[in-house]
């Protein structure tokens, strides 16, 4: 029993480890120096230059101050849909990022569309600010705390005699393990939302919004540079999104990068 049990630990272990090594295919000395190196370049003014490095990095490594840094590299260049798409991006890492709020908020006051955000409520949302790309490690170094916690609870039980300290450390010992699992569920949720986009950037100038999938729908409304949408359904060619304010409709894929 307890060989099986260690096993099994040891596999959901080996589990967590992928999940948190998840898109480091680059050794990290190699990615600091490609780092510092397009710093370097940012700081002499050379903004294309230093986009392409960051973009090069972001490639095989995602990372916030990267994506930081190409946000501000891009609209230092006046590019706002490539610098919204960076700082969107570096949100999914780092939610809270107050000096990414400052250069979102500056970014949102250059684009064409201002788009007013309708309260929402309820249990999607709030599980949205719980699970993301951002939030993997911390579900990993959850689940490892607990699945470690019931392993020593369940091992210091079959050293006990007493009935009742048996009952009391089997309770804790379910308990952790159910939270153990709490963690694995927010580490896979997290790896997901990472791996499929539910957002999308404007990149062209402008883009209609159609009532279909296809160039003879209605046009609905119009979309600018730096405008971001979630992204409801895709068809060949064609997503349809939902803005903030609630509208939605259907935009050429062509147009637009995943966030």
């Amino acid at each position: 029993m307890m060989r099986r049990f260690l096993t099994v630990s040891w596999s959901l272990v080996a589990s967590l480890m992928a999940f948190a090594a998840c898109g480091q295919s680059a050794s990290r000395a190699d990615l600091t120096a490609a780092f510092d190196s397009a710093n370097a370049t940012y700081e002499r003014g050379d903004f294309a230059v230093a986009l392409e490095q960051y973009e090069g990095i972001l490639n095989s490594h995602r990372h916030f101050e990267t994506e930081f840094n190409a946000g501000n590299a891009a609209f230092k260049l006046g590019e706002l849909g490539r610098a919204r798409l960076h700082y969107e991006r570096a949100s999914l890492l780092q939610p809270t990022n107050e000096h990414l709020e400052a250069n979102l908020g500056l970014l949102k006051s250059r684009v064409v569309d201002r788009i007013t955000p309708i309260p929402q409520l309820g249990l999607s949302n709030w599980l949205s600010s719980w699970v993301g790309p951002g939030r993997v490690r911390g579900w990993v170094l959850w689940a490892l705390f607990w699945w470690t916690a019931a392993w020593g609870l369940w091992g210091w039980r079959w050293r006990k005699s007493s009935r009742d300290s048996r009952t009391t450390l089997a309770f804790f010992g379910v308990a952790s393990l159910f939270l153990g699992i709490v963690g694995l569920w927010g580490a896979r949720e997290s790896n997901l939302r990472a791996q499929t986009p539910s957002q999308l950037v404007v990149m062209d100038d402008r883009v209609d919004v159609l009532s279909t999938p296809s160039s003879g729908g209605t046009v609905l409304f119009q979309l600018h540079e730096g405008a971001r949408a979630c992204i409801l359904d895709r068809s060949a060619g064609w997503a349809e999104i939902q803005l903030d304010n609630g509208n939605v409709g259907w935009i050429p894929t062509a147009a637009t990068e995943d966030v």
